[in-house]
């Protein structure tokens, strides 16, 4: 009954009761013509014995006295009844003693009689019946009938259930076409009050009863879940319409604030710029007048006032120093990056080759275990990035054989990598070495400095939407891991290296 699935409902109403109904009258039908079929045969039974039943009465004359001509008389009276193919009479023997075949006839006439009864071939019926007189046998009767009228009243039984059938398909038809209705309508108007509902987004629609029986009962039930998704839908849609206000409301502060913050930062990056820049010139006044103090008046002053002096000086200095680290941190947000595909083998073999000298005062080893891939990034930023984390690996280290090792890690975006074998960083520090002029040694311990590195490192890298990280074991080294996730990584396609020494 598959081909019923997709069928429209007044369709399947239709179909469902014209198959019930086709099966139940074929069903009827097939009943009739087999009890009609048996009832044929057994009456043809029964009237193919009576009339053996006369031909053997008449007969007992003929046979006891042996007047062939009169049971041929008798026999020659069976051509008045069309069924019958054929019939004999025998003997006390069981000769044949005399017979009748209809002309025309296929079927020959038994040289023998049978056993007494009928029988029925495929096509007619055999009889044979024993001629008695004064209760002995004293021969038999042998009658052969054609099946033809069964079958002629068979097909007219056949025609006339096939007639009633045809007759009851297209009163049932029609009966089933016209009241379908109680049922399809319904249903169809509750699928066009569904389908409205799904198009339109229109839950105060509803569908309208028709009946008190089950579809009525779906009809209500229907319409009362509409109502509560209507009831849904309206609280959803006010509390959809506060959370917008309130989302607009946060975003016109975010971006009030997110405004003043920017104006802020450009304010205090201009401050910077301007108070480095304007503090640079008295300084060298200072630092030039302390000089000249010294070489002018060295003979007027003892060696307390000489050491004063010198370390006016070394304080300008260091003053000057920080200045500029100021300075360079204030630019950082000032300049806007440049963004290209940069080769950083090319950009870690500058730095190295800068760096050649000083590293080769340290006895410092470099390693690169394999070529780097390409990054989407600002090509001078970047190579600052790297020359600091090295410059950093290098000071911090008090190992008789420093080494330093650049690499990356698989990833999207790849995780570049400065790893030192230096003096470590307790974790605990781990946060402090990126605040601005902060120092975990004293001042003069491992090279001096200003402590800027790290910060400048990690607010280039920050301008480029990456991060870094520390990895460090103290007494064995520390890993500086950053990426660079302004654009997309070449690491599929990196191009060939630069020789790290330069």
């Amino acid at each position: 009954m598959s081909f019923l699935r997709d069928l429209p409902i007044r369709r399947k109403l239709v179909a469902i009761l014209m198959i019930a109904t086709g099966g139940a009258l074929l069903l009827a039908g097939a009943g009739l013509l087999t009890l009609d079929y048996i009832r044929l045969r057994q009456d043809m039974a029964t009237d193919l014995e009576t009339l053996a039943e006369i031909v053997a009465r008449n007969s007992t004359a003929s046979v006891s006295f042996q007047d062939i001509g009169d049971a041929e008389e008798t026999l020659t009276a069976l051509d008045a009844k069309p069924s019958l193919l054929g019939a004999a009479v025998y003997d006390r023997r069981g000769n044949l003693f005399a017979q009748w075949k209809r002309p025309g006839a296929h079927p020959d006439v038994p040289l023998r009689p049978g056993p007494e009864g009928h029988v029925f071939g495929s096509g007619s019926l055999v009889l044979f019946e024993p001629v008695v007189l004064d209760g002995e046998t004293i021969g038999a009767v042998y009658l052969e009938s054609s099946l033809s009228e069964i079958w002629r009243r068979l097909r007219l039984r056949a025609l006339t259930i096939a007639a009633v059938f045809l007759v009851a398909a297209l009163v049932a038809l029609g009966l089933s076409s016209g009241l379908q209705g109680l049922i399809s309508k319904p249903v169809l108007h509750l699928a066009d009050t569904a389908r409205a509902v799904s198009e339109r987004n229109d839950y105060s629609l509803r569908a309208e009863k028709q009946s008190a029986d089950e579809l009525g009962r779906l009809v209500d039930a229907f319409n009362q879940m509409l109502s509560q998704i209507e009831e849904r839908d309206t609280e959803l849609q006010a509390a959809k319409e506060e959370l917008e206000n309130r989302v607009e409301a946060r975003t016109r502060e975010l971006r009030q604030a997110n405004d003043e913050l920017q104006q802020t930062n450009r304010e205090l990056d201009d401050f910077a710029y301007i108070a480095s820049h304007d503090l640079k010139e008295p300084l060298r006044g200072i630092h030039n007048y302390s000089m000249f103090l010294l070489e002018d008046y060295a003979d007027k002053l003892d060696a307390e006032g000489r050491s004063k002096l010198e370390t006016l000086m070394r304080l300008t200095r260091r003053m000057e120093v920080l200045i500029d680290s100021l300075l360079q941190y204030s630019r950082l947000g000032r300049i806007d990056l440049t963004l290209e595909e940069v080769d950083l083998n090319e950009v870690v073999a500058e730095v190295l080759e800068n760096l050649d000298v000083n590293l080769k005062a340290e006895e410092v080893e470099v390693s690169i275990p394999r070529r780097l891939p390409g990054a989407f990034c600002d090509r001078v930023q970047a190579g600052e990035i790297f020359h600091n984390l090295i410059v950093n690996g290098v000071k911090y280290n008090d190992s008789p054989r420093k080494r330093i090792e650049i690499g990356y890690r698989e990833g999207q975006p790849p995780v570049f990598y400065v790893r030192d074998n230096g003096i470590g960083i307790p974790d605990k520090h781990y946060d402090a070495i990126f605040r601005i002029f902060k120092r975990l040694h004293a001042r003069e311990k491992y090279g001096g400095g200003t402590g800027a590195g790290l910060t400048i490192v990690k607010k280039i890298v920050e301008r480029h939407n990456g991060s870094i990280r520390v990895e460090s074991v103290p007494g064995e080294g520390t890993t500086f891991c950053f990426t660079l996730a302004k654009g997309d990584s070449l690491a599929e396609h990196p191009v060939e290296p630069a020789d790290p020494a330069g």
